[in-house]
């Protein structure tokens, strides 16, 4: 006989899942349950003989009841059993399949019919640096026992969505008695709170279930959430949120994190997949006081995608073509661009691949080209570009990123409606000649657009990259407003922009700087290393926290860091001028492969808490004062720049100003006829405002720093 608790146990189960106790023998509990016409009766044996068990049987079908018997094993077992069958766990997997193999269609669309590829990112696990594997790496995580909550961080366009659909994708193949919800905010914009949307997925994908009985299952972990583009919720949330994206108290509203702690109840093993652009939700005291008031028993990793490298995206043979024709590739970071790259035959990419600009305009022209012939469309090249700009336009100016089929033919017709006699009579027989109407209906099919969903009448551009640029151009040529522009648009058009040339880059800062002011510190920040590599103001008594300074930021010392917190951020093969920091703290920060460069002589009063690692350089080269040091040999203080002792690599490119940086006149000389010594030997060479090392020169490079 079974103990009590557990015998309440079972009858709890049962009644969740909308049974009624019918009877509780001595060796049996019977529970009836009715859908429409049908009455089903459920017997759970604990101790049964063949003659109890077929009297008891026969007793109910006689009173017009479907029986089924269970020999009870074990609550887990039995739970797991009324799951699978109540679920539909395999018809959710096979969904999930399909939304899959749907994703990986668009994405072959994109790439012009190349095979598409995930490409295994670099990534912060907890601050700790990690490659390849991350899907594994999540599901083991969350098969993990007890509550989970994995909050996946990157810039637009840099895997957030092509991740979760890999981890979909390895749910649904996996044998784990699950049902995942998997839901793309970018594609659900009516509803501004996270309570909302997760009823409304509950809703559409389990019709027949109570919306009490999943979150139910949420709580035991057998429906895990992967919630992508949780930072759409932010631009449309509560009215009353300030700019640090968190509500008053006063706010009446549920905010997003008190409802994705109500998920988190004592004793639950909810397990949840956040992924979200840099957002300050997710940064600060606050959140973290949240997570310790309101996620006691629930273990919290932060994950953080890099950027994309060349080398992971094109491989051997086209990164070193890049490097013998003295191409500076180093520093793109779109994964757009570099799979539109990757798909290029070798004797394409020799011909096309000169610059980044040049890239961006053939990528273009390829999608543009290939439209008017795939539509028969009579507008050049130049005139789809207008024309789609002019939309990307209208979608920031009603605050949309995608809408109605049936708005954006009318939109077309509209933009169209002055030209469409000169587009018409382009086509030279008669019959071909398309209304203006249809015309619009083929503009709204374009190769940049996309629907958003299989199941949902909504358009949109087929990526942000695309978007962006549309953005940026429309924010450069003051077409846009940009005093009334929603700040989610400019990370778009900034993340889009920081793949292109710097005098483009600048050019969409100019155009941003005056209204900077209107964006919080975090996204002043994110705004300036985008498109500058380096804090274009100085930055007094903030508080920085969980935030990743990549590979090719600057911090020359022009503009400050005064007194400010830095906690839990990564620095990674950062270049740091001494005299950027200024009374600062960092706490459990990580520094990888940075270079620090002293410009000053006095001490930085910088502070390091016991659980940094890799600062030790920064520590010695600013906290103390140190006489000027000047090195007799100028050709080889340039390359120690480029190559520390120890690093493994060279680095591939450095600003003059950084090459150049001393206050005595007489170095500034040595090192300025130095550098022209080394591209006489063509040990570097000039692009821009930078110097290149040329890595086919890597031998004579070692003679001079006697490696």
């Amino acid at each position: 006989m079974l103990e009590s608790n557990e015998i309440k146990k079972i009858e709890d189960l049962y009644k969740l899942y909308g049974f009624e106790e019918s009877e509780n023998r001595k060796s049996s509990i019977i529970f009836t349950y009715s859908y429409g016409y049908f009455d089903n009766a459920e017997i759970v044996h604990f101790d049964r003989t063949d003659e109890s068990g077929e009297k008891l049987k026969k007793e109910y079908e006689d009173l017009g009841f479907s029986v089924r018997e269970l020999d009870y094993k074990s609550f887990d077992s039995l739970h797991d059993f009324l799951f699978k069958g109540f679920f539909g766990i395999e018809k959710i997997k096979n969904k999930l399949l399909k939304d899959y193999s749907n994703f990986i269609s668009l994405q072959t669309k994109k790439l012009f019919d190349s095979e598409y590829e995930y490409v295994e990112p670099t990534y912060f696990w907890n601050n700790e640096i990690r490659k390849n594997n991350l899907v594994k790496e999540i599901m083991e995580q969350l098969n993990k026992k007890g509550a989970q909550l994995i909050i996946l961080e990157a810039a637009a366009g840099y895997g957030k969505t092509c991740t979760s659909y890999e981890l979909i994708k390895g749910m649904a193949k996996d044998n784990g008695q699950y049902a995942p919800i998997f839901t793309e905010l970018s594609k659900n914009r009516k509803a501004a709170i996270f309570r909302y949307v997760l009823l409304d997925e509950i809703d559409r994908k389990f019709t027949s279930l109570s919306s009490q009985l999943v979150i139910s299952e949420i709580q035991n972990g057998k429906v895990p959430l992967i919630i992508d583009g949780f930072d759409e919720l932010i631009s449309r949330s509560n009215p009353n949120m300030d700019t640090e994206g968190y509500c008053n108290e006063d706010d009446e509203s549920q905010t997003m994190l008190d409802t994705i702690a109500d998920l988190f109840q004592e004793q639950c093993s909810t397990k949840v997949v956040l992924t979200s652009r840099k957002s300050a939700i997710f940064t600060g005291d606050i959140f973290q006081q949240w997570v310790e008031k309101r996620l006691v028993n629930c273990e919290v990793t932060r994950i953080s995608i890099e950027e994309p490298t060349i080398q992971d995206w094109l491989g051997y043979d086209k990164v070193h073509f890049l490097e013998n024709q003295r191409i500076p590739f180093v520093s793109i970071v779109n994964p757009i661009l570099l799979a539109f790259m990757r798909s290029m035959s070798m004797e394409t990419f020799k011909t096309k691949c000169e610059n980044v600009e040049q890239v961006i305009s053939y990528y273009f022209e390829s999608l543009l080209t290939r439209e008017k012939e795939r539509q028969s469309l009579s507008m050049t090249v130049e005139e789809q570009y207008a024309t789609m700009k002019l939309l990307a336009k209208e979608f920031v100016e009603f605050d949309i990123v995608s809408e109605e089929l049936s708005f954006i033919k009318e939109l077309f017709q509209e933009n169209i409606h002055d030209k469409f006699n000169e587009y018409k009579e382009r086509y030279l027989l008669v019959e071909e000649r398309p209304t203006e109407e249809e015309f619009a209906t083929k503009l709204a099919g374009h190769a940049l657009l996309n629907r958003i969903s299989p199941t949902k009448n909504q358009v949109g551009f087929i990526n942000d990259f695309i978007f962006g640029m549309f953005i940026g151009d429309a924010m450069i040529e003051k077409k846009l407003n940009l005093s009334d522009v929603q700040v989610n648009f400019f990370d778009i058009a900034c993340t889009a922009y920081a793949s292109r040339s710097i005098d483009n880059r600048q050019r969409l800062l100019d155009a941003i700087y005056p209204y900077l002011k209107k964006f919080n510190y975090e996204q002043q920040l994110d705004i300036e290393l985008k498109l500058a590599s380096t804090i274009q103001q100085d930055y007094k008594e903030h508080y920085i926290s969980n935030r990743t300074f990549n590979t090719d930021i600057y911090f020359d010392g022009n503009y400050k860091f005064i007194n400010c917190t830095f906690r839990n951020c990564v620095f990674q093969e950062c270049y740091i001028m001494t005299s950027a920091f200024q009374e600062c703290s960092f706490y459990d920060c990580k520094f990888y492969d940075i270079s620090v460069l002293r410009d000053t002589y006095e001490n930085c009063r910088l502070i390091f808490s016991s659980n940094c690692s890799g600062h030790e350089n920064f520590l010695e080269e600013a906290s103390y004062e140190i006489p000027v040091v000047v090195e007799d040999n100028y050709e080889k203080a340039i390359l120690k720049k480029y190559w520390n002792t120890g690093k493994r690599y060279i680095r591939g490119s450095l600003p003059e100003k950084v090459l150049l940086s001393t206050s005595d006149a007489e170095e500034r000389k040595g090192l300025e006829n130095a550098l022209e010594s080394l591209k006489k030997q063509d040990l570097l060479y000039k692009d821009g405002h930078s110097w290149v090392s040329n890595r086919t020169k890597i031998k004579e490079i070692k003679e001079i720093l006697e490696m």
